[in-house]
């Protein structure tokens, strides 16, 4: 959210509470924030102590996961070369292939069991 949000959500909320109740409601708010940050913390490190490695968490940031931001960095990153020990993709032909005619297939004929299945 940007700050300009929060300060119509603020002044919205300082309307409809008042001014009294806004205070206890704007305590309890805090108080709630820093009982979950402590909890992520516990959490993140209860999770790297069980697995026994550091754990990069800002790879595991949804934010990475933009698309706009994929695009952009894909269409702005330069062409990667082929490795050496790989061969180079083959390339078209210098003339055109023949196209060759299609050969028809005589139809079967299909015994009939007095019943049209394929309507």
């Amino acid at each position: 959210m940007d700050v300009d949000k929060l300060l119509v959500i603020a002044v919205i909320a300082g309307f409809c509470l008042g001014p009294h109740r806004l205070a206890s409601h704007t305590r309890r708010l805090t108080g709630f924030l820093r009982q979950l940050r402590a909890w992520a913390d516990t959490t993140k490190a209860q999770i790297e102590e069980e697995a026994g490695v550091d754990i990069d968490w800002s790879e595991l940031d949804p934010r990475r996961y933009d698309p706009r931001r994929i695009i952009r960095d894909a269409l702005t990153q330069s062409p990667v070369p082929p490795p050496a020990d790989r061969p180079e993709p083959p390339t078209a032909p210098d003339r055109p292939m023949q196209a060759r005619p299609m050969q028809a297939r005589p139809m079967q004929a299909r015994p009939r069991t007095g019943v049209d299945h394929d309507i």
